[in-house]
């Protein structure tokens, strides 16, 4: 079996530079033979760069005498590299081998214990409870029963009402929902009202203090819709107005969509700037006009502006400034990489902003080929807590 493609570049990427007359037919000819390259720039006519790792790079060879192109290579990172560089240091070797060993051996035990959702309830008193749980500093997370630390710190402590364990490398992140944060967190227990659903979802628990549910866990509920009626229902009695309490979880679906093209041109300012004057009338624009055609510039308008006699003038100062652009061409896989991260980086800025002791449960891309390019449709699915007190008139 190959070694993935992470693993390969991580081992060594080499950035080599082509000459000749047919790089285009070269770079052509290493998608025809499976060849995977990266990072394409044309420096000048004649002259391009791109990436490689080190197990395509001898399949260059055969490819730069059919199209009569030298290679050259410009830059070499990675641990072969190293490896080679250091290989008649036998204590490196060592030294690198137990430090890898000892890292894997660490990362199954936990190192550090994050407690998120306490307003009233003491971190101190939760972090000794969690140790006589089962979760300590030191734990070993192979074989750890998530489940069964969750419903022995329930029994410790009464004004747990729910809690959600997640583990994240050496870091366990313990969730928690007290009752008592239910019961002072809106100022409205004197009032009549319900609980309302603030998002649409798939609910996952729903728990009535106060009220009567009016849906069941695995029911979808619309946004507005009211899930925990302010009304106490009996049969032996009328039934009576009160102020909802409760809890509502649902599973939240939200989306990313994004176009991302194999072709990018990338602007490099030269730092040059030169600067010209021109006036407008009636705002039509005359400009002084002494660029260079064959250059490009990025062109910024300062403007005073004045009425003379019905006239709108305007007394205008460019700032040019030059740059050159340079077409990056990328793979498939580069694109759906760099839709991996801004999807990741969708969730840091804005999903975690926008939830309320939110847990991320699932996250799919569908990707599909259009013109030029292919599109990104990522769909998140976030348990959350969706209810929201809306008192009666």
């Amino acid at each position: 079996m190959g070694l993935t493609s992470n693993v390969q570049n991580m081992m060594g990427v080499v950035t080599v530079q082509i000459e000749g007359f047919f790089t285009e037919r070269f770079i052509n000819l290493c998608r025809i033979n499976n060849v995977k390259i990266w990072d394409i720039r044309n420096i000048v006519k004649g002259i391009v760069r791109f990436k490689i790792n080190i197990y395509e790079f001898k399949k260059l060879k055969k490819i730069a005498k059919k199209t009569k192109c030298k290679v050259k290579i410009k830059d070499k990172k990675g641990i072969y590299f190293v490896l080679f560089k250091y290989r008649k240091r036998k204590l490196i070797f060592i030294l690198i081998s137990l430090a890898v060993l000892f890292s894997i051996l660490f990362s199954t035990y936990i190192w550090n214990i994050e407690v998120v959702g306490n307003q009233y309830i003491n971190t101190e008193e939760l972090m000794t409870e969690l140790k006589e749980s089962g979760i300590y500093v030191g734990k070993s997370k192979i074989g750890l029963d998530k489940k069964e630390v969750v419903n022995k710190l329930r029994t410790k402590i009464d004004d747990l009402s729910w809690v959600g364990i997640d583990i994240d490398g050496t870091k366990a992140i313990v969730r928690v929902v007290e009752k008592t944060r239910l019961e002072e967190k809106d100022i409205h227990d004197n009032s009549i009202g319900n609980i309302v659903a603030k998002k649409s979802g798939i609910i996952t628990k729903i728990v009535p203090e106060n009220g009567t549910a009016m849906f069941k866990a695995g029911s979808y509920i619309e946004e507005g819709t009211v899930a925990i009626e302010g009304t106490i229902y009996s049969k032996y009695i009328d039934p009576i107005k009160v102020s909802a309490k409760g809890i509502l979880m649902a599973d939240c679906e939200y989306e990313l969509k994004k176009e991302y093209k194999y072709d990018e041109v990338l602007k490099e300012s030269l730092n040059k700037n030169l600067y010209t004057i021109g006036i407008g009338i009636n705002s039509k624009e005359n400009m002084l006009n002494y660029l260079n055609k064959s250059k490009k510039y990025d062109i910024t308008k300062y403007s005073k502006e004045i009425n003379l006699f019905g006239l709108k003038l305007s007394f205008d100062w460019y700032k040019c400034s030059e740059y050159t652009e340079t077409t990056i061409t990328r793979t498939k896989e580069e694109l759906i990489e760099i839709a991996k991260k801004e999807a990741n980086d969708y969730i840091e800025n804005e999903l975690k902003n926008s939830i309320v002791n939110g847990t991320l449960k699932n996250q799919e891309a569908t990707v599909n080929d259009i013109e030029g390019g292919i599109s990104v449709i990522t769909k998140f699915t976030v348990n959350e807590e969706i209810g929201k007190f809306v008192g009666g008139e």
